[in-house]
């Protein structure tokens, strides 16, 4: 009886960790409604969060290691609480109080999964969770389902089961780097599962058309590479590779900026960015006007007609379109200010640091090279959406895993060692 209730709970958690990485419901929304997310004030979007948020329950059983655990890392709990505490300040004063909530349950969340299980079981699970996405949206796209394919702006790509085709590229990358450490660690019959999985979401990357993430998993395989290769090395050889890669970034750069024009080109892209230069030119006097404290955390991005500040409804009627800012740091400054922003990259930069030097003392498996890497897949993509503080159910599962792999960097346990 013991192992069917553990049975069950895993496989709440893949339930849930589907609907927390915005699959099935955003798009049903849009095609039902025209609208995939609302920002506030969604029912649906309320009731399935609290579905997904359910199993939290069972935080009461390991209540005292969950304490034990935050306490070591109080400082996802500095960025958590400047989120809550600008509801003093906020445009929309309910809807920053809704969005903390759920900010709260995600990084709950995370918690629960550093102290109720090893790391290789909660990559094991979001292995299994990104399985469910993938292949529903391979097989969606295979059946000809006119829902799979529904970007009137970029006919032909593939949106699956995901309410974007920006939002199957992005997912698809994570769970490339999900299911290469699973390869890693575990034995052949399921390193052929793995592998095959991986390939199924190297084929939706490219059937979704997404230039962002196609760019952002060139740039982490680079990464993973550079970073299976210094941990070889010794000191001596790891500086002399770091100024090499150095040396042969800045005229690689160089060459970027005098070839803009061609290489937006190639990627379909304009120099504008698709319209996200001039975006940002606006948002940014914007962003001065309340620069320390922001304009209140998830209150920012609300309808022109509700806006406090004229200039701001202005800009919301000019770029009428956009339902954030498509820069993840620029969200941050806007909604939470400048020690919003400062706080969230220390978490980032600290997390980072830690599971590299986790990594040459050799003091964990794989699943910190999954840590490291997918910090950097998080630093990379919020350069053009926002990722971070996210707890919407399009996007929820970015912070949760965050939160997994900062807790789990922050405890010494021979649990998480294993």
């Amino acid at each position: 009886m013991k192992g069917f209730w553990q049975r069950a709970e895993l496989i709440w958690h893949v339930v849930a960790l589907t609907l927390l990485s915005g699959a099935f419901i955003p798009l049903w929304r849009d095609l039902t409604f025209g609208d995939p997310l609302k920002r506030g004030g969604d029912p649906i979007q309320q009731i399935v969060l609290v579905a997904a948020y359910s199993g939290l329950l069972l935080c009461w059983w390991y209540r005292r290691q969950m304490v034990m655990a935050a306490v070591k890392g109080w400082l996802i709990w500095l960025v958590v609480g400047w989120a809550i505490v600008s509801v003093l300040w906020s445009q929309d004063s309910t809807l920053t109080i809704r969005r903390s909530v759920t900010l709260l349950l995600a990084t709950l969340y995370g918690l629960f999964l550093t102290v109720r299980y090893p790391p290789l079981t909660v990559l094991r699970l979001l292995g299994f969770t990104m399985i469910v996405i993938l292949g529903a949206s391979l097989i969606s796209v295979a059946l000809g389902a006119s829902w799979a394919t529904i970007d009137p702006y970029y006919l032909g790509s593939w949106n699956g089961v995901m309410f974007h085709k920006n939002a199957l590229g992005r997912l698809s990358v994570l769970a490339l780097l999900i299911f290469g450490v699973l390869f890693q660690q575990t034995t052949r019959p399921w390193q052929v599962g793995w592998a095959v999985a991986g390939l199924a979401g190297l084929l939706l990357i490219i059937g979704s058309q997404s230039a962002s993430a196609i760019v952002v998993l060139s740039l982490v395989v680079i990464a993973w590479l550079m970073l299976v290769l210094i941990n070889s090395l010794s000191h001596q050889q790891q500086l002399q590779v770091a100024a090499l890669s150095l040396g042969t970034a800045i005229p690689v750069g160089s060459l970027i900026w005098f070839f803009s024009a061609e290489v937006a080109a190639f990627l379909g892209r304009d120099l504008t960015l698709t319209g996200r230069l001039p975006l940002w030119q606006a948002l940014w006097s914007i962003a001065w006007k309340q620069s320390l404290l922001g304009y209140g955390f998830g209150a920012f991005w609300l309808e022109s007609g509700r806006m406090i500040e004229l200039d701001i409804a202005l800009m919301r009627q000019r770029f009428w379109w956009a339902l954030h800012a498509h820069n993840g740091y620029l969200d941050i400054w806007l909604e939470v200010g400048l020690i919003g922003l400062v706080l969230t990259c220390i978490l980032l930069i600290v997390a980072l640091w830690r599971s590299l030097q986790m990594i040459q003392r050799k003091r964990a498996g794989s699943y910190l090279y999954f840590v490291c890497l997918f910090i950097i897949f998080l630093l990379l993509h919020n350069l053009s959406e926002a990722m971070l503080l996210e707890s919407s159910l399009a996007k929820a599962i970015f912070w949760i895993l965050l939160s997994w792999s900062y807790f789990s960097v922050t405890q010494h346990t021979d649990k998480q060692n294993g």
